[in-house]
């Protein structure tokens, strides 16, 4: 393995973090062709470690049975849309709820890899939860800096798998430059392995997600596959994937790759639109989805997107919401709100004539529904509040079907 730069293909040494120094691109590690054709040889299953000639690490990687996640056949939905081939890939039956367990793996092998005291992220949610539980299964201590306000389940995770959190005032909307000072300084301050879920900032954590292809592509070869998109790791990990898969001889073609941001905080939709050569930090986030609440998103997201004649489209929040509303009651998967916003964006790309009624797609669902869970909130709460159904069963069949 070797770490270049995306942009200029200056080589650094292994272990170097932040942006090029050369020309300030994002780093990522690049593999000998002999060993990206091992992929050849190995076979799906629970525990990323299986990849570990393709991650940038030689410690075994702490495992709590990620990976492996179903790639399930629309039943309802895309028949509805008239998509004759929709399948969504549900990462939320990851042991924490969400495609995050496999960075978080990353994270916990990479700061045994260097000997590390302990590890200190930041996070909106679904990274904390990830990284405090492989940092337990790991026996490393754990820091977490998060924003007041988010979901509390995902804080009730992260605390639960004992990770000290620390509430940061802002600690998002200082822009990506301000926040990896500041997390480095911490960092620094207390000894810890900076494991930050967000190339610009770590380059390594990101390839535990490209499995996420790997495992996709043993079932289907995608014409298109539509991801959400907060800081673009988890999008431009998978592009990576099928990159590595098309030289491994795996799959002969590469999908188009489709970004879904929210209408409220859409800075990859924005350089996408306006064809700019860099993704420019937005002075607002204002979704209500917290998963992908973000003013900025890396540049390598938008390669991504023009690697692979993709494109990036924002939906509003209640078409969100709605979705996720017909994910949980059309298809019966109950999934947080972000992970609805590659499936809400379908509509429009079909409209616009992005997408074509009988390509293979995925949509890839990013966590569980109880990591955000408002959905059926308030009906939950009308009936608690309603007096029970005596023990009578014609009072109870006329309670079921009124």
């Amino acid at each position: 393995m070797r770490v270049i730069c995306s942009d200029c293909a200056h080589q650094v040494p292994i272990g170097t973090t932040g942006r090029c120094p050369a020309c300030a691109g994002i780093l990522r590690p690049d593999y000998a062709d002999d060993v990206v054709s091992s992929l050849k040889n190995i076979q799906p299953g629970r525990g990323i470690d299986r990849y570990r000639a393709l991650m940038p690490v030689t410690t075994a990687i702490p495992t709590l049975g990620e990976g492996d996640t179903p790639l399930i056949a629309s039943k309802r939905l895309g028949a509805s849309l008239g998509l004759s081939e929709l399948y969504f890939k549900n990462e939320g039956l990851n042991p924490t709820g969400a495609f995050k367990d496999r960075a978080g793996a990353m994270a916990a092998a990479l700061a045994l890899d260097v000997g590390a005291t302990g590890v200190l992220s930041a996070s909106s949610g679904n990274a904390s939860s990830s990284i405090a539980a492989y940092c337990a299964a790991a026996g490393l201590p754990c820091v977490i800096l998060m924003e007041p306000g988010n979901p509390a389940a995902k804080m009730r995770q992260t605390l639960a798998t004992g990770a000290r959190v620390v509430l940061v005032d802002g600690i998002f909307a200082h822009g990506p430059d301000d926040l990896f000072e500041l997390l480095n300084a911490v960092a620094t301050q207390i000894g810890y392995y900076l494991a930050f879920i967000w190339a610009p900032v770590n380059p390594y954590v990101l390839e535990g997600i490209k499995t996420i292809s790997y495992e996709i592509a043993a079932r289907i070869t995608p014409d298109v596959v539509i991801a959400p998109v907060g800081g673009g790791d988890m999008f431009t990990a998978q592009w990576r994937g099928y990159l590595e898969l098309k030289r491994a001889g795996i799959i002969d073609k590469t999908p188009r790759m489709i970004g879904a941001q929210s209408t409220d905080a859409p800075p990859l939709v924005k350089a996408f639109q306006n064809e700019d050569e860099k993704v420019v930090t937005l002075p607002y986030a204002n979704s209500k989805v917290s998963g992908i609440n973000v003013p900025f998103t890396g540049d390598h997201a938008l390669a991504a997107i023009r690697e692979s004649g993709g494109r990036a489209v924002a939906v509003p929040d209640e078409e969100i919401f709605a979705m996720q509303g017909r994910i949980a009651t059309e298809e019966g998967i109950w999934i947080e709100p972000a992970g609805a916003a590659s499936t809400a964006a379908l509509s429009q790309l079909l409209s616009e004539g992005h997408i074509a009624p009988d390509e293979k797609i995925v949509c890839v669902m990013s966590g569980a529904g109880f990591k955000d869970a408002t959905l059926a909130a308030s009906i939950a709460d009308d009936l608690r509040a309603r007096p029970p159904v005596p023990f009578d069963a014609a009072k109870i069949a006329g309670a079921a079907l009124r």
